[in-house]
């Protein structure tokens, strides 16, 4: 198959790493953009920093979701890690299959919900490990059943991600760790956000799109479930 046709140099790419290591359902994103595609492999690059292929587990064979946009349609296909090229480059062997679709939009809900937001500049590893770590507090036997902390603040939210207001400056691809609590009787929510896209407000807030880039797969369904149940009230 001639992939040259559908994946061009700077182009954007949404990967999804399948890591049958973990068990819980968990949804593992992360931005790629195309530096060169030849017969079946293509070579990405991360934008989280000058090591980023090194911050991140991969292991040979480990199997990729690709999608992206080609020709006014989204483009899909699945591949497996071949082998790091660099600090933020890297190889991918791609399957002999492509599908063609129209994306999905997901709902969304524009409502007030307590959020507690970390945005210091820290590598791709560490806000996975702050992220394991942070879940292992919110699902231990101790966890308090009432968590403090949180601001209550005027969100756009989907299963894949959220848009609110932060304090600038905000770059694309910055990693933030977010935590929300949708006030259902479980732990909050806890996700790795990557700055998708950002609008300046005034000198003190910007807008702010983020995708989840890590986020269990619960936790995603009890977003639905909070859209559908607070949309239906609202109807």
């Amino acid at each position: 198959m001639k992939y040259q046709r559908y994946f061009k140099p700077t182009q954007q790419l949404l990967l999804k790493v399948n890591n049958d290591l973990h068990q819980d359902g968990r949804t593992e994103l992360m931005t790629a953009f195309v530096t060169s595609c030849k017969e079946e492999t293509l070579i990405v690059s991360l934008p989280y920093g000058a090591n980023a292929v090194e911050q991140y587990p991969f292991r040979e064979g480990l199997p990729v979701e690709i999608s992206t946009e080609s020709m006014g349609m989204g483009i899909k296909t699945t591949g497996s890690f071949d082998k790091k090229v660099d600090g933020s480059q890297f190889a991918l062997t791609l399957n002999s299959e492509l599908q063609m679709f129209q994306r999905r939009i997901s709902q969304r809900f524009d409502c007030q919900l307590g959020i507690r937001f970390s945005r210091a500049a820290k590598t791709l590893q560490t806000m996975r490990e702050i992220w394991e770590r942070n879940l292992e507090v919110l699902y231990s036997p101790e966890a308090p059943l009432i968590f403090d902390g949180f601001k209550s603040s005027r969100v756009n939210i989907s299963s894949g991600g959220l848009r609110l207001s932060i304090k600038p400056p905000a770059n694309q691809a910055e990693l933030c760790l977010v935590l929300i609590n949708l006030e259902d009787g479980k732990p909050p929510i806890c996700a790795i956000a990557e700055v998708v896209w950002i609008c300046m407000q005034d000198d003190d807030a910007v807008t702010a799109g983020m995708r989840f880039i890590n986020i269990l797969g619960d936790d995603q369904q009890r977003i639905g479930t909070f859209i559908e149940k607070n949309k239906n009230d609202k109807s």
